[in-house]
């Protein structure tokens, strides 16, 4: 299990979500790279029942995922995931949500 993030192939930089730019060094050359884990600096309980999790990625960024399977607490590692069909305690980083998108159904030039 894994989830797949953006790493600047000029400086190295880890980005989540995936950037047009990279935010170290302005350059636009990326390459996708599998990450196992992340650990949990902080959690927050919506209203629903739904654990969000704020996660370290080593060497990397700090991301917000939903926590699936279980429940989780500042310090732990989880695995991470880009999909929900995944057994046990794991952390569920969306490659693309479509929330504040706007959509048309008119033909692009």
């Amino acid at each position: 299990m894994s989830a797949a993030i953006q790493t600047c192939l000029n400086c190295g930089n880890l980005s989540f979500p995936s950037r047009l730019f990279c935010p170290e060094c302005g350059q636009e050359n990326f390459a996708t790279v599998l990450v196992d884990h992340g650990d949990v600096a902080e959690t927050t309980r919506l209203s629903d029942g739904t654990l969000l999790a704020t996660l370290k990625i080593p060497g990397g960024p700090f991301v917000v995922g939903r926590v699936t399977g279980g429940t989780a607490t500042s310090g732990d590692r989880l695995l991470l995931a880009n999909h929900l069909n995944n057994d046990g305690v794991f952390a569920y980083l969306p490659l693309h949500s479509p929330v504040n998108e706007e959509t048309t159904n008119e033909e692009q030039p």
